[in-house]
């Protein structure tokens, strides 16, 4: 399961994604409201701690989330659309390249800078 809210006190975080993994719960703190990937990643035991780390540092409250499904095979955990690493899914990633599903084709990302 994943979720993503906007935090709500001011920060250089804008929004944040939860990804529980079935072996913990990933935090991904994201330097923009947009979907354009996280800043880094935190693990924590549980949905329920991750929650409140959330509540505590950012202000988003469980009422605030949306929940989104989880991502597709090979794909990245910290955009909420289908983006993955160029080459994930042949074994032969290439950091740094990546790419996004439009249309039923694969095409690169232009990596947009936050603001």
């Amino acid at each position: 399961m994943r979720k993503y809210a906007l935090v709500k006190k001011p920060s250089e975080i804008k929004m944040v994604i939860l990804y529980d993994s079935g072996e913990g719960t990933y935090l991904f703190p994201c330097h923009s409201a947009e979907d354009i990937g996280a800043v880094g990643d935190e693990w924590y035991e549980s949905f329920q701690v991750a929650e409140e780390v959330c509540q505590e540092k950012y202000g988003s409250i469980s009422s605030d989330w949306i929940q989104i499904g989880d991502p597709l095979e090979h794909c990245q955990h910290d955009f909420i659309r289908p983006v993955r690493i160029r080459g994930r899914d042949k074994g032969t990633p290439q950091w740094g390249q990546l790419e996004e599903l439009i249309d039923g084709s694969w095409i690169p990302l232009k990596v947009r800078q936050s603001s």
